[in-house]
């Protein structure tokens, strides 16, 4: 129906950049970058066109839209212009002028700081935004901007590491990392950390986003259950669990709370064919609310959190 189509395409648009966003974070000169962005960039544009007058809907189109320019750029900057661009610890102060003589990454540069300065107040609680506002300034030797952006995105998120980092570099000292974390201000959601070598050199850590803990449970039962064999980057599976060091933890966000978590690794019972979770004295059936709007990612824990696209 006509009235689900958005939140559909919104998935399917962040489906596509957690994907591009796993390459880039894997320092990946992937030739699949430029149609993952272009694949998320169709999927908001026919999200734009469906039946939707909800002003989360809108704020969810914009940042997807951002995260694409950001990406576009981020691509470029380091295979083009071979120059540092992530989500560690930002990019080079004036990268553009300095490393990039023929000028490739400026149009992306100018469409980030304009598709993200778009989605600034999109959700005024999350630091996704003047995070990589804060990118594409310093790429473009904007210090003083850039560093006003991080700042605000510290001021949301007190405890990223990548702002901090950002920070420090362009000589204006962040503030002190608070002692705890607590839930996202705004809206409730379950978030499932997994941590697992995904080959012999590469590490893991996934996080991913859920409006309950009832889908958790869903999405664990096909990954984990027989006959679950996704071979693409960085996917979950029964297998990967059993290497040493791996991690499952589920996060429970609610606005004014502290985060909930539970070892889920603790919970796991295999057998040769299966690998299941007790979810005893989890709250499964609990409704979340306020709920994540449809398609909305997160900057949390230092990273780019994608709801699911299953």
């Amino acid at each position: 129906m006509p009235a689900k189509e958005p939140p559909i395409h919104l998935l399917q648009a962040g489906q596509s950049l957690a994907e591009c966003e796993f390459l880039l974070r894997q320092f990946s000169d992937e030739p699949a970058i430029p149609n993952l962005i272009a694949r998320a960039r169709h999927h908001c544009d026919q999200a734009e066109q469906g039946s939707h007058e909800d002003t989360e809907t809108a704020a969810t189109l914009a940042i997807l839209r951002a995260m694409a320019s950001t990406f576009a750029l981020r691509h470029v900057a380091l295979s083009d212009v071979c120059c540092d661009f992530d989500d560690d610890d930002g990019t080079l102060l004036n990268g553009l002028g300095k490393h990039d003589s023929n000028g490739v990454s400026r149009p992306l540069a100018e469409e980030a700081i304009r598709t993200t300065e778009a989605a600034f107040d999109a959700d005024p609680h999350d630091a996704l935004m003047p995070l990589y506002l804060g990118h594409a300034l310093t790429w473009t030797g904007d210090q003083d901007a850039a560093i006003a952006a991080y700042r605000e995105a510290q001021r949301r998120a007190p405890d990223d590491d990548c702002a901090r980092s950002a920070l420090s570099y362009l000589h204006a000292p962040p503030t002190k990392k608070p002692q705890s974390e607590r839930s996202h201000p705004r809206h409730a959601f379950a978030l499932l950390r997994s941590a697992y070598w995904i080959n012999n050199d590469e590490w893991e850590d996934a996080l991913v986003l859920f409006a309950s803990v009832a889908d958790v449970r869903t999405h664990l039962a096909t990954v984990l259950g027989p006959g679950s064999n996704d071979s693409r980057p960085g996917c979950l599976t029964g297998e990967v669990l059993d290497d040493e060091g791996a991690e499952l933890t589920l996060h429970i966000h609610r606005p004014g709370r502290h985060i909930a978590m539970y070892d889920l690794n603790a919970r796991l019972h295999e057998n040769a064919e299966t690998t299941s979770i007790d979810w005893t004295d989890v709250p499964v059936e609990e409704l979340l609310e306020p709920p994540l709007p449809p398609g909305r990612p997160l900057r949390l824990h230092s990273r780019v959190c994608f709801p699911t696209g299953r």
